[in-house]
């Protein structure tokens, strides 16, 4: 089990932007994660998982994946976001499915969450771009879906993102936080999203 817990102090700012979780055959992996932020910092805080190590036939294989993430401002919780993944032994009067066939067709699930002065810039782009996204009826699934929930009226927000590819996440993430470059500098941001 990974635990961490980070305090960012008044005026300051926290980019935690890591490679995906890559679980191997079998492997069960726990992470719990809660960050303390003051009232007038930021933070941007990536949390994602691939299907496995494809190319050794592993999709989906390990036996189970939980990671928690919460935010705090000062004594509030304002964000909480679980994910767990894993086999399960009764299903009820459905078909049984793997989690392979659960989750299929993506093979890279990611949350972003973001918050503070310095990604509200950000977070209301993605706000524009979201409330002009058009839902038809598709007959098969989009190589990459996204959506945002906003929070702590506009100053912060959480995006979830699917695709069938990670580098298509990674990609779409180094379109939809490019403000972020600003801020970043342009060679930690091109080294995270190229």
């Amino acid at each position: 089990m990974q635990r961490l817990q980070v305090h960012v102090s008044s005026k300051s700012a926290l980019f935690l932007l890591p490679d995906p979780v890559t679980c191997f055959s079998a492997a069960r992996y726990h992470q719990t994660q809660i960050f303390r932020l003051a009232k007038d910092s930021s933070a941007v805080l990536l949390d994602w998982i691939t299907s496995g190590r494809k190319s050794l036939g592993e999709d989906w294989a390990f036996s189970r994946y939980f990671s928690v993430n919460e935010v705090w401002i000062d004594d509030q919780r304002i964000a909480r976001d679980a994910t767990l993944l894993e086999e399960r032994d009764d299903q009820g009067p459905l078909t049984p499915r793997t989690l392979a066939e659960t989750l299929a067709p993506y093979s890279c699930y990611a949350t972003v969450i973001m918050y503070g002065e310095l990604v509200e810039n950000t977070c209301r782009n993605l706000a524009a771009a979201y409330s002009a996204i058009t839902v038809f009826k598709q007959h098969a699934p989009p190589a990459l879906l996204w959506s945002l929930s906003p929070m702590c009226d506009g100053k912060g927000c959480i995006v979830r993102v699917a695709a069938k590819e990670t580098e298509d996440v990674k990609n779409w993430l180094g379109k939809a936080l490019v403000d972020l470059e600003g801020v970043l500098g342009v060679d930690v941001f091109r080294r995270t999203f190229s």
